[in-house]
């Protein structure tokens, strides 16, 4: 029997009036699987093709997580920013970006950034491997908060992403229009509304723009 339990007891709205009127924030929905159901990389890709509209990933115990999808402004955002660094690493023909491509860490959870950079050793390590998801932490990683999205859960999984092998992390804040910069064994860094920013961890010009990214604000009154 399958069964599904909250994470947590969802958060008072947090959003700004500029915003898309949002009544909650969403925890993400686990559902824990039998033990024996081995979860193969073939089934859980089979479980998430026939629930399309799921954004799924999975634990270390064989649990799946369903997370709320991005609305479409999100995806935008998501969009400009995989844009950026595809054009950065075709540019300089090193490593590779992904957006939202599953990845399975060294703890065994299956993991989806909105956006990330693998470099060549990494991808090395895993030259020859058979697998349909890479076995792989990626070097940089950038997630975006949509509007649904419980800044808890994002900065704990902000906290994963480094402790398994990261060497940058951005979390895109836009109802706060800031990141926070997450290294390894330092605290997070938060920068208010960067119309760039540069991941000097990776390379000295892997420089993304977030003047697409950030919420429009109404021009300043003239005074007389």
């Amino acid at each position: 029997m399958v069964t599904a339990e909250r994470t947590a007891s969802t958060s008072e709205s947090q959003a700004t009036p500029e915003r898309s009127q949002v009544a909650e924030r969403i925890h993400p929905l686990r559902i824990q699987l039998p033990a024996e159901w081995e979860l193969t990389d073939e089934r859980f890709l089979e479980f998430c093709s026939l629930n399309e509209g799921w954004h799924v990933e999975s634990d270390d115990e064989g649990g799946l997580w369903i997370v709320a999808p991005p609305g479409t402004e999100s995806s935008e955002r998501e969009a400009n920013l995989v844009t950026d660094l595809m054009n950065w690493t075709r540019r300089c023909r090193r490593g590779r970006a992904i957006g939202s491509g599953l990845v399975q860490l060294p703890n065994g959870w299956r993991r989806a950034p909105d956006a990330a950079w693998i470099s060549d050793e990494r991808l090395a390590e895993i030259a020859g491997d058979d697998h349909i998801i890479w076995r792989v932490c990626p070097d940089f990683v950038v997630e975006v908060r949509s509007a649904t999205d419980d800044l808890e859960d994002l900065q704990t999984k902000m906290e994963m992403w480094i402790a398994q092998g990261a060497r940058l992390g951005w979390l895109v804040d836009p109802d706060e229009e800031a990141i926070s910069i997450y290294r390894p064994e330092q605290e997070p860094q938060q920068i208010e509304r960067p119309d760039s920013l540069t991941a000097t961890e990776i390379a000295d010009d892997l420089t993304i723009d977030f003047t697409r990214i950030w919420p429009q604000r109404d021009p300043a009154p003239e005074t007389s």
